[in-house]
């Protein structure tokens, strides 16, 4: 096992990295033969080691560490007008697409209107 998080103790570490990677409280505890509190313990003392707040939070400062990456999600103001500009185009071209397929909905309706209508007229002049 690779040490990531070096200022917790080793088994706290372990516990971590079995949360990280989606276990349940209760089968880390199954796993591990401890107690579920014993677990909830662990876990405190690493969020509080690492000043993190919840277990998305642990997960992200681990891979951060692990990659030697930092993850952030402030974007410029290029950059959220960029994404903004791009919804609101697919939005429009979404919006045209459904009034011309109403349309030619519509347009197809109507034929078979006229249709069956003139149908019923020569059939009348038939009988």
């Amino acid at each position: 096992m690779k040490r990531v998080l070096t200022e917790l103790p080793q088994e706290c570490e372990l516990t971590a990295q079995m949360y990280i990677s989606g276990l349940e409280k209760k089968e880390i505890a199954s796993l591990k033969y401890k107690a579920v509190s014993t677990i909830n313990n662990q876990l405190q003392e690493a969020f509080q080691k690492l000043n993190v707040k919840n277990g998305r939070e642990l997960c992200r400062k681990f891979y951060e560490r692990l990659s030697g990456i930092e993850f952030t999600f402030d974007f410029s103001p290029v950059a959220r007008t960029v994404v903004t500009c791009c919804l609101l185009f697919v939005l429009v071209v979404d919006y045209h697409c459904e009034r011309v397929r109403l349309r030619s909905t519509k347009t197809i309706s109507r034929v078979e209107i006229v249709f069956r209508s003139r149908a019923r007229r020569y059939d009348y002049f038939l009988v």
